[in-house]
């Protein structure tokens, strides 16, 4: 149980810093994409971390899923940008989630044994919810055709993402 208070709190935690951040920022497209850059990198990363502790078949197939989606997306951004000549910009909010990325990593990883397949998913959801409304917000107020259309093109993806664990969390609960 201890684990669950270290997930809540963490959850409390990505809920608030992205809404904060979204909320008091104006970024630029560029600025943007990194953002996006980040959130992507953050998702590869806890895919890894899941792959290297979980021993479900089903969260490492959803940890791959995720991996390789995310990876993907980046690859997409990364061609898009030199198309374009163009470079992703940090910002307070890319530097905010980077920070917020390796403290939720840091929790997770120290979370054993079916405690650690339940947090994983549980991050996964609030990561995703929380992906889907800025990608949301990105795509209302980026003004790149290009950066929009990248992004919302994200969006099943993540929603898929969400799905999944969602679902793969009510069963390992059961």
């Amino acid at each position: 149980m201890k684990y669950l208070s270290r997930i809540a709190v963490m959850l409390v935690l990505i809920a608030s810093s992205l809404r904060a951040d979204a909320q008091n920022v104006r970024l630029t497209d560029a600025q943007r994409v990194g953002v996006f850059i980040v959130a992507n990198q953050a998702e590869v990363a806890a895919g890894e971390l899941a792959l290297r502790r979980t021993q479900s078949r089903s969260v490492q197939n959803y940890a791959r899923r995720v991996i390789a989606e995310h990876d993907s997306m980046n690859r997409q951004v990364a061609a898009m940008l030199q198309q374009l000549g163009e470079q992703a910009r940090p910002s307070a909010m890319s530097e905010s989630l980077s920070r917020q990325i390796r403290d939720d990593l840091a929790v997770l990883d120290d979370v054993q044994g079916r405690d650690f397949d339940l947090a994983y998913l549980e991050h996964e959801i609030a990561w995703h919810q929380r992906s889907i409304a800025a990608v949301d917000d990105f795509v209302r107020t980026t003004t790149s055709a290009d950066v929009k259309a990248l992004m919302a093109a994200s969006r099943p993806a993540c929603i898929l993402h969400l799905d999944q664990a969602q679902r793969l969390e009510w069963a390992l609960r059961r």
